[in-house]
């Protein structure tokens, strides 16, 4: 693999025809400090004699990566003409392909061979002729870092203004919101310009800016000290002027994805690159100094180096037109570049840099897509963390005109339609507050959208840009279903995706700019409740502008959150009392397992298959304080899980990449479409799903598991359990709490407190017993388990490095022994409870007269419990049902959730179908020929974009019935003879459906 960067010579592979010559040139230099000058004339050529080593790609490959050709050219005059590029057998072409020569400074190519180029390529290649522009008598280009081949991961070349034929599918992938620049910059204007008088625009984009400014601009008092930095910073880019040539150090993404990963180092130590992020951050501190200078001396320096660093950063190549071969998870590292120049606006038109800048911020922000027709536009949460803050610059640096008025317009309805409900998986925002990334709800993703969204919707609030009430009203409710799954900061670890570190929060600014954008109907402009989440949320003794205001407007901050709340496209309960939260959640043929990198989350695989976690200690309540500690922590062992448990080694992940529409990572998806929860009036709830492992780790494994909701009682159930691994256990894990302190107790029935360490206890429980854990959680287990309790060390892994970690437990599970069948489980937590109550408790369950609750079915087809507490029967129908005949439901022709609470002659009935029903059937590309299901990219799936199907649940009543007013989605169907009552409820999207049955006189 030959990589030719010409330092020191030219080498003997390179010649070229009479007419043109080369030579190695220090003016122009992309990697080292020296470049190959090229001076050539209309029917010039240059020749590279060099065996090219292009291998086809083989399905079945480890990795999806192509051969490519990469090159750099440096342009000191923009062309309307080409550079070809053919590659073959000596004289013989195989392919070719050309790039465009219509700009001036460093451009690069990313092509690969077998996709990008026209003809066929061979492999055995050992020629590359570039034949010179026809157009034009003579001219000059400079060459630099030219491999002739490398691999690539094909969802990276990113085609532009030079190579527009690279990477067509781009724009269809995942990974488009990066990469579709180009298709974004051609899309035709969606709307016609708009009737807004001059002084009516001038007024409102007045106010735009002003509150843009306030939000970029922080105060600051500028010394010498910081003039001095600033200058040894810069000296250090190596950015000079010769003529009106400029040149310096390369910027570079950090990726480096075009170098060979042997020769990575070394080449990046070669390129001696600035990273563009580092680039950037230094040109908003340039920015924000000069404005913070006043009538300083040194405001004429730092508007030089301003200019200098925009003029470097262009002739570089980070331009408009230009992709630099690649730009996947580009916004992140130019994102302080919008507000940079935004701040410096007034300089630039100064300098006439104004209206170039203006194209680049478009180009990279991808703006354009603002102009997308209005069916095709999905949310992205990337885009609202990273560009679009450079979106919304790159028009208010317009100069005043109709067409600025009309790109705002097109801005508004653009953001509008990503924010509102997406139908089945697509982002951003779902009718249930949950916020998709990754094809997931993924709160560690959606902050960084709140972050990038909230605030613009608050600039452009109460002008004419406003976004719509449904837009405004999707985008709040995600932003307060996130103080529900996460108490006080840090959120659920089953929502932790690849990254189980406990230390996933939320941030309180978004909630402070939801606020102060007004209610959605836009008849306030402080909308009251937000305000109230957000004087909660902010951190004790911190003070801010909008708190006074709030306080002043006599907003009182929010209690804790209380009641009970679903999100089935998170296949997630939430139940919450006083100031805990209790979550449970799944996984489905539609919500993968987990998400696994090659370097994150290796021993994840367990972590939704019903992992049940209580967050109930700490100030404010955290992760550790509440018994999750990732040293030493059993992976196999999420509370409310049933596993197999593996030894470390075995339960590592085996990370592959499958296909081109994904990287390097598992997203493991079952095969059953029960996975979710229901609530009942907002404050009692349930979770239940069918549990199948996907057949990459253990197939065979099952289980039916169920979780019911009531008050501070959270009833567990598990049925049918089964798999065949001779080998290892199987398990249910009531809790694996960290030890900070070795001597903290576990009381066991009678008041026994454990305080020795280690300690281990198993046995099969002849009675029911009772145990309280150290976090004021305790326990009621019936007879028949069996129990194992323990404190110890326990040695594991890290999560992402692999290396050892090791760190002290409390353990509680009810094992089911090896390849089980028909296994099953019951237990009841208490939750902030003591030994007194939990002791009660057990005591009174041994009486049907004093029993809380009472299981009346848990079995294959339904687990169904009644809390005698709350008069509510829940159940969970895991399959249709003619003969259900428990409680109040006879008959269940869907499989569903239902839950009926009785209030004298009324019932209050809540009901759902679980299934997304995002498709029907199986599809045949998921199954090998023998059946078996087998791993795939859920971004290869068709149906991730399509709209949930409607399903109606039939549900036959003991009793006459009728409807008390009218629900959405439900109607009374049928009113039997035999005093019996049919109801029929139309479900969409995994909603539930609530109603209100009174008796018939």
């Amino acid at each position: 693999m030959k990589i030719f960067s010409f330092e020191n010579e030219i080498p003997p592979q390179f010649s070229c025809d009479h007419s043109s010559h080369l030579s190695l040139s220090d003016q122009q230099y992309k990697y080292g400090t020296h470049s190959l000058q090229w001076e050539y004339t209309s029917n010039s050529y240059l020749e590279v004699n060099e065996p090219i080593f292009y291998r086809p790609f083989q399905e079945g490959s480890i990795s999806q990566e192509r051969d490519s050709f990469v090159v750099w050219i440096y342009n000191p005059e923009p062309l309307e003409d080409v550079l070809t590029f053919q590659f073959g057998r000596n004289k013989e072409v195989d392919c070719q392909f050309v790039f465009h020569l219509n700009f001036r400074g460093w451009r690069t190519a990313w092509v690969a061979y077998e996709r990008d180029m026209q003809g066929d390529p061979h492999p055995e290649m050992d020629t590359l002729i570039i034949l010179a522009p026809r157009r034009i008598g003579m001219g000059k280009l400079y060459i630099n870092q030219l491999m002739l081949n490398t691999p690539i991961d094909p969802r990276f070349h990113t085609r532009d203004k030079q190579v527009p034929f690279v990477n067509l599918e781009a724009d269809k992938n995942a990974n488009a919101h990066w990469l579709s620049l180009y298709a974004f910059a051609e899309l035709e204007h969606r709307n016609s310009v708009p009737e807004v008088g001059a002084s009516e625009q001038q007024g409102t984009h007045g106010m735009i800016n002003e509150r843009f400014e306030k939000l970029i601009l922080q105060d600051r008092f500028v010394a010498l000290e910081d003039i001095k930095r600033i200058r040894e910073i810069f000296s250090t880019f190596g950015i000079s002027r010769n003529g009106d040539v400029i040149s310096g150090r390369p910027i570079d993404l950090p990726f480096f994805d075009h170098f060979p990963k042997s020769d990575k180092e070394r080449l990046k130590k070669l390129a001696n690159s600035i990273q563009l992020s580092s680039y950037t951050d230094f040109m908003l501190e340039i920015a924000l100094h000069y404005r913070s200078a006043g009538r300083s001396s040194w405001k004429q320096e730092l508007q030089v180096i301003f200019i200098d660093l925009l003029d470097h950063l262009d002739e570089q190549g980070w331009a408009y037109g230009s992709s630099q071969g690649t730009v996947h998870h580009f916004g992140y590292n130019f994102r302080h570049y919008y507000p940079a120049v935004f701040l410096m606006r007034a300089e630039l038109e100064q300098a006439g840099r104004l209206e170039r800048t203006q194209k680049t911020m478009y180009w990279f922000s991808g703006a354009g897509r603002i102009h997308s027709p209005l069916e095709d536009i999905e949310g992205n949460i990337d885009i609202f963390n990273t560009t679009l803050h450079g979106i919304l610059a790159s028009l208010l640096i317009m100069y005043d005109t109709l067409t600025k008025v009309r790109e705002l317009s097109s801005f508004r309805e653009w953001l509008s339609q990503s924010l509102i409900p997406a139908p089945g998986l697509r982002s951003a925002y779902k009718s249930d507050g949950s916020a998709y990334h990754h094809v997931n709800h993924y709160p560690a993703y959606a902050i960084g959208g709140f972050l990038g969204v909230t605030p613009v919707i608050y600039l452009i609030s109460g002008t004419v840009y406003r976004i719509d009430e449904r837009a405004h009203a999707s985008i709040r409710k995600a932003l307060l279903a996130m103080r529900l799954y996460a108490n006080k900061y840090e959120w659920l670890l089953s929502l932790s995706a690849r990254h189980p570190t406990g230390k996933g929060a939320l941030e309180v600014e978004p909630y402070k700019y939801m606020a102060l954008s007004g209610t959605p109907d836009g008849s306030k402009p402080v909308d009251e409740e937000v305000a109230a989440a957000y004087l909660r949320l902010l951190p004790h003794k911190e003070e801010s502008e909008a708190a006074e205001q709030f306080l002043t407007m006599r907003i009182a901050p929010e209690a804790d959150p209380d009641g009970h709340w679903t999100m089935n496209f998170a296949a997630l309960a939430i139940h919450r009392r006083d100031s805990w939260l209790a979550g449970a959640r799944g996984h489905s043929r539609y919500l993968w397992a987990n998400e696994t990198y090659v370097s994150a989350n290796l021993y994840g695989r367990y972590i939704s298959h019903g992992h049940l976690q209580i967050m109930s200690q700490g100030e404010p309540i955290n992760h550790t304080d509440s018994g999750y500690h990732h040293d030493g922590w059993d992976w196999n062992r999420w509370p409310g899980t049933t596993t197999v448990h593996k030894p470390i080694a075995d339960l590592r992940s085996n990370v592959r990449n499958v296909d081109t529409f994904s990287g390097f990572e598992e997203m493991l998806l079952s095969d059953e479409t029960y996975a979710g929860g229901l609530n009942l009036e907002g404050r009692n709830g349930m979770f239940a799903m069918k549990l199948h492992e996907h057949p990459k780790y253990e197939g065979s494994h099952r289980a039916r598991k169920s979780v019911f909701f009531f008050d501070n009682r959270i009833i567990c159930l598990g049925s049918d359990i089964e798999n065949t691994n001779l080998v290892y256990p199987t398990e249910t894990t009531l809790f694996q709490n960290h030890l900070a302190d070795l001597g903290s107790p576990i009381w066991v029935n009678d008041n026994n407190s454990i305080c020795e360490f280690p300690y281990a206890y198993e046995r099969v429980l002849d009675e029911p017993i009772w145990l309280l854990d150290h976090l004021e959680n305790g326990y009621y287990i019936p007879e028949g388990q069996m129990l194992s309790l323990s404190k110890s060390v326990q040695h594991s892994k890290h999560q992402a490095t692999d290396a050892d970690t090791q760190g002290s437990f409390a353990t509680a599970i009810l094992g089911h022994g090896c390849a089980p069948k028909q296994g099953s489980y019951e237990y009841t937590i208490l939750v902030k409870t003591n030994r007194a109550n939990i002791e009660a408790f057990c005591k009174n369950m041994r009486s049907l007269e004093s029993a809380a609750y009472r299981v009346l079915r848990k079995d294959h087809s339904a687990h169904i419990v009644k809390d005698h507490v709350n008069q509510t029967t829940a159940y969970a129908l895991f399959e249709a049902n003619a003969d259900v005949r428990t409680g109040w439901v006879l008959a269940v022709d869907t499989p569903a959730m239902i839950m009926i609470r009785e209030a004298g002659d009324e019932l209050i009935v809540s009901a759902v179908d679980p299934d997304l029903r995002l498709y029907d059937g199986k599809e045949s590309d998921q199954y090998d020929e023998a059946g078996n299901q087998v791993e795939v990219s859920v971004y290869s799936r068709k149906w991730i974009h399509a709209e949930s199907m409607p399903s109606t649940i039939r549900i036959v009543l003991k009793g006459s019935w009728i409807m008390k007013g009218d629900f959405l989605g439900c109607r009374l169907a049928e009113n039997r003879d035999d005093h019996t009552t049919v109801i029929e409820i139309v479900c969409k999207d995994a909603m539930p459906r609530e109603f209100v049955l009174q008796m018939e006189i």
